[in-house]
């Protein structure tokens, strides 16, 4: 299988598809159910075109660069090109819901991805990194103390976030190579978050950067990174992780249960 290329940010991404010559900027008629070529003004019905890529950017630092690239190509009209919209908070929801539906229409070259069993029990460790986020986000809201809530976070960072980096970058990320963008990111995050547990500053401030790093860092693992390790991870990779990997079950320590 053909490995897509990563990028990380949306002009890195359009400029590099440019150089493959996906050089025609299309954008979507909301009337007519199609795309059309701003130079020219052909149009592609649904049935003319394929969505070869398609590149998601999280807008990390800035909800403003939430954005998504598709790179379009038509073998009838010889024509290839791109189409970006937003999403999340700056999506046009008129414009979403018809590159959507005409993603459905066309023939794809990838199609959604299930998660593995394999991965799964990992998938759910991340869902409790989710509560934690809501749990510190809620606690804040609340007015509780943040030393109070610092106590409960260094608890689960301890006991359950660094075991899951661990087994991240030793079994998972190995799939893909240190050297792969989204394993850098990856790595990076996690040094990140290890600095902000780890180290001093204002308390509440870091309680919030916390909640905003971590929640950010799951969603990239669970909408990018897991899919792209699974599409190719060898059985025998597959096996590493479901040897090392040991699930427990997850025991809330309800010591001081600021969050209900």
């Amino acid at each position: 299988m053909k490995r897509q290329t990563y990028y990380t940010t949306a002009s890195e991404a359009m400029n590099e598809l440019a150089k493959k010559g996906y050089t025609t900027d299309f954008e979507v008629l909301k009337e007519q159910d199609c795309l059309v070529c701003k130079q020219t003004a052909q149009q592609l019905s649904p049935d003319e075109f394929i969505i070869d890529e398609t590149h998601r950017f999280d807008g990390e630092t800035d909800p403003g660069d939430e954005m998504i690239v598709y790179a379009i190509s038509s073998q009838k009209h010889s024509l290839k090109g791109i189409v970006v919209n937003g999403y999340g908070t700056y999506a046009d929801p008129d414009i979403f819901k018809i590159v959507e539906r005409l993603k459905q229409k066309s023939i794809t070259k990838e199609k959604p991805i299930k998660r593995s069993e394999i991965l799964k029990p990992l998938s759910r460790e991340h869902h409790h990194a989710l509560l934690l986020c809501w749990k510190i986000k809620n606690g804040l809201n609340k007015g509780v103390s943040p030393e109070r809530i610092k106590k409960y976070a260094d608890w689960f960072f301890k006991q359950h976030l660094l075991p899951h980096f661990d087994i991240e970058e030793k079994y998972v990320f190995i799939v893909l190579g240190d050297e792969h963008p989204m394993v850098k990111k990856a790595k990076g995050d996690h040094q990140h978050l290890i600095q902000l547990f780890t180290t001093d500053g204002n308390l509440e401030q870091k309680l919030q950067t916390i909640e905003e790093t971590l929640q950010n860092h799951v969603r990239f693992e669970e909408r990018t990174l897991f899919n792209e390790v699974q599409k190719y991870a060898t059985e025998s990779q597959l096996k590493d992780i479901e040897t090392f990997h040991v699930e427990e079950k997850f025991e809330d320590n309800m010591a001081d249960p600021f969050w209900v």
